[in-house]
């Protein structure tokens, strides 16, 4: 998906949590907590 898409939208429950390229999204905490369950540090 990185090498194929500009802009990704992420969504949690139908909600729209973020919007943003790949690098962004990647890094983004709110990402990482709805989908990996928090972040370290």
């Amino acid at each position: 998906m990185m090498d194929v898409c500009d802009k990704v939208f992420v969504l949690d429950f139908g909600t729209l949590i973020a919007d943003g390229t790949t690098d962004e999204i990647q890094n983004n905490p709110v990402v990482i907590d709805a989908y990996l369950g928090g972040t370290n540090g």
